[in-house]
């Protein structure tokens, strides 16, 4: 017996948050994930299977054996033959579900790209691994009114927040200056899959909000945990800072270093 596609979403449209039409919804959206390491390939697998129509994967990155601990779209045969990323990932998500479109992109967001990459999405996700891809990030979504979503994790720990440009705090507003020194990575201080999926599991939530149109229900706050002690804290980010205006040059190097202590 072949697959029941109607019923591939049931157990979600019987969520009344989202319903007939809000998986309709979902079925025509269209968004972005910058970079697919760990944080970026479980949001993706999570959007996919929760049936978002179109999602652009954009990842230079090839498939190493040490990715595999925590980034679940990839498995051994990826590794042995150093797939790109954002290659490895859009036939995963082919396997399990051939309704969604993926636009893998083999590609560094840059100055120079990043509009040509996140042109015609509704919504971009943080999937990577340092603050002046992010910061290159808030500005292009600040500057064009779309809204994203930053997500980040390291050892036990991680953190994530929504921007939606005039109506939240943006990533500079709540980051006015960038990280100085040496700053812990998961190649220096190691990190927990548990961390990774759950920071992942948050975000590609309110994602889902998003595309559903449930606008009233995104959290408007800095939120951060530790896993493994057991930490939580958030803090409000509901308001944009008069204080720091969008700087006019995208990917400006005064306020963006060139790593951060979250992946």
């Amino acid at each position: 017996m072949g697959l029941e596609l109607d019923d591939r979403y049931s157990r979600q449209v019987l969520f009344r948050e989202i319903g007939p039409e809000g998986q309709k919804r979902l079925g025509s959206a269209h968004a972005a994930v910058v970079g697919c390491g760990a944080t970026g390939s479980a949001v993706a697998s999570l959007l996919a299977r929760a049936g978002a129509g179109t999602l652009r994967i954009i990842d230079r990155d090839y498939v190493e054996p040490s990715n595999l601990q925590r980034q679940s779209l990839f498995d051994e045969a990826d590794a042995t033959e150093s797939l790109p990323k954002a290659i490895a990932a859009a036939r995963k998500i082919a396997a399990f579900n051939s309704q969604i479109v993926v636009e893998p992109q083999v590609a560094d967001l840059t100055p120079e790209n990043v509009g040509q990459l996140l042109s015609g999405v509704q919504l971009v996700l943080d999937g990577t691994d340092n603050f002046e891809t992010r910061y290159l990030i808030n500005d292009y979504c600040v500057k064009n009114s779309l809204p994203w979503i930053y997500a980040a994790a390291v050892g036990s720990y991680g953190v994530t927040l929504n921007i939606i440009p005039g109506q939240t705090a943006c990533l500079a507003c709540v980051f006015p200056d960038p990280p100085h020194g040496t700053f812990e990575t998961c190649e220096t201080a190691g990190i927990l899959n548990s961390a990774v999926n759950l920071v992942a599991s948050i975000a590609a939530s309110e994602a889902l909000k998003f595309l559903v149109g449930a606008q009233d229900r995104i959290r408007r706050t800095l939120l951060s945990f530790d896993v493994w002690l057991n930490d939580r804290a958030e803090v409000s980010a509901s308001k944009p800072s008069s204080h720091h205006p969008l700087r006019q040059k995208l990917g400006a190097d005064s306020r963006a270093p060139s790593a951060d202590r979250l992946r």
